[in-house]
């Protein structure tokens, strides 16, 4: 069984010493009342771990500027932080303050865990800065229990010296599906292939986006009823069956690649394009200095509109939190341009807000600006069942992909299961 990590910052361990000790505050003859006067009100935040960096940085800036609230940080795997929440929930120890995988919002709403900040939210200067799907994932019965925090979005990342190879434009990727195709059939050659990506389970980050550019959706606006079998989401499967059955352009194996796997077929040079999200952005231009790629929106189908999948966190208050106040003073602080531009862009993450994007990190390379507009077209559907989802969807597109079904028989399957799943 993998050990889990948990981190907790050194606040938390000075207050423990000092119940233990007496030795982090404190004189001696001074009262517990005169104590409890200089105390900061204590708030804890739990994050998951490829957040912990930020995060952390934030908490001790904060708690350096100020002596009224002291925040703790609890750093969980990714994979274990949502069921650290249920357990907290259940036993009603919660943190203060959870940074959250923001599909899961609608789900921690219909329960009731988060509490309702429409009224701090509506008194932000800069709300209308936000992604619109990403408030509308934290939006509950027209209320506001959850804000954008930490965007990650899809974007398309191309091979500059491949496409020159090909007589393309390594200036430009492909816009259009038409012109995805085109360009993945003539970037197919000399053992490499056009067009990779994570066939093991990485659709709903990679895939959907080609769904709803072609004008389709994986679900209802109320979240009831899965739009898989309609023609929209069937054509967008369709799409990928041509390229790796068709038209042979993506690798042998692609149809169980991992997210890794996918990632480093690109990165050797395996082959010309992918689908991958804004943190493998700054990666690869810090660690791979000197690999020549490009990135553009993900192609749209021809006349239709641009899309991307808007993931990442919201930041909420728990419900169940006895400092709300002293919660939304450190919620504030970290949607400010000293977090959200010198502790996020900084470091290659994008800040929640758009009115923050024009700043010096940014403006270094280009590459940033189709992040800002990925951003503005970024959305996820809406769903209290959300993560549910995802493995009638996977096996769906791999019945497709491996030809033992028809895109239309593949997600007609699927949107049959997806709606059991809904009821």
């Amino acid at each position: 069984m993998k050990k889990r990590k948990i981190r907790l910052l050194s606040a938390v361990l000075c207050a423990s010493m000092a119940m233990t000790l007496g030795a982090c505050s404190g004189k001696p003859g001074e009262t517990s009342k005169q104590k409890d006067e200089t105390t900061a009100e204590e708030v804890t935040i739990w994050v998951r771990e490829q957040m912990e960096a930020p995060i952390t940085a934030a908490v001790k800036q904060y708690n350096e500027k100020q002596d009224k609230v002291k925040v703790n940080a609890v750093v969980y795997p990714d994979d274990e932080l949502t069921d650290q929440l249920t357990l907290a929930l259940s036993s009603g120890n919660v943190p203060d303050i959870v940074s959250l995988d923001d599909i899961l919002a609608p789900y921690y709403n219909s329960i009731s865990a988060l509490s309702d900040i429409s009224e701090e939210f509506a008194g932000l200067e800069f709300k209308d800065s936000f992604s619109q799907g990403m408030v509308e994932l934290g939006t509950y019965d027209g209320k506001q229990y959850a804000i954008p925090f930490a965007p990650d979005v899809s974007i398309m990342f191309y091979n500059k010296a491949h496409f020159k190879e090909a007589g393309l434009n390594p200036e430009k990727g492909p816009e259009t599906w038409s012109e995805f195709v085109d360009y993945a059939q003539k970037l197919t050659r000399d053992g490499r292939y056009g067009y990779t990506y994570n066939g093991g389970g990485g659709q709903m980050f990679t895939f959907v986006p080609y769904i709803w550019s072609n004008g389709g959706d994986l679900l209802s606006e109320d979240g009831k009823t899965c739009l898989l079998d309609q023609p929209e989401a069937i054509e967008a499967l369709q799409l990928y069956d041509d390229l790796t059955n068709k038209y042979k352009a993506a690798p042998e194996g692609v149809t169980t690649y991992s997210w890794s796997e996918s990632q480093d077929a690109f990165l050797t040079g395996k082959v010309s394009m992918t689908v991958l999200g804004n943190s493998q952005l700054y990666t690869f231009l810090t660690e791979h200095p000197d690999f020549d790629f490009g990135v553009c929106l993900i192609p749209k189908k021809d006349g239709k509109e641009y899309s991307s999948f808007g993931g990442g966190d919201l930041i909420a208050i728990m419900e169940q939190s006895k400092n709300k106040e002293a919660a939304w003073d450190f919620v504030e602080y970290a949607l400010s341009e000293e977090v959200q531009v010198e502790l996020f862009a900084k470091n290659g993450l994008l800040p929640a807000r758009t009115d923050l994007f024009d700043n010096e990190y940014f403006n270094k390379n280009d590459k940033y600006k189709v992040l800002e507009e990925a951003l503005k077209v970024s959305r996820a559907s809406w769903s209290e069942k959300y993560n549910e989802m995802n493995q009638p969807l996977v096996n769906a597109t791999q019945s497709c992909l491996m030809g033992k079904a028809t895109a239309e028989e593949a997600f007609k399957t699927a949107a049959e299961e997806i709606n059991k799943i809904m009821q």
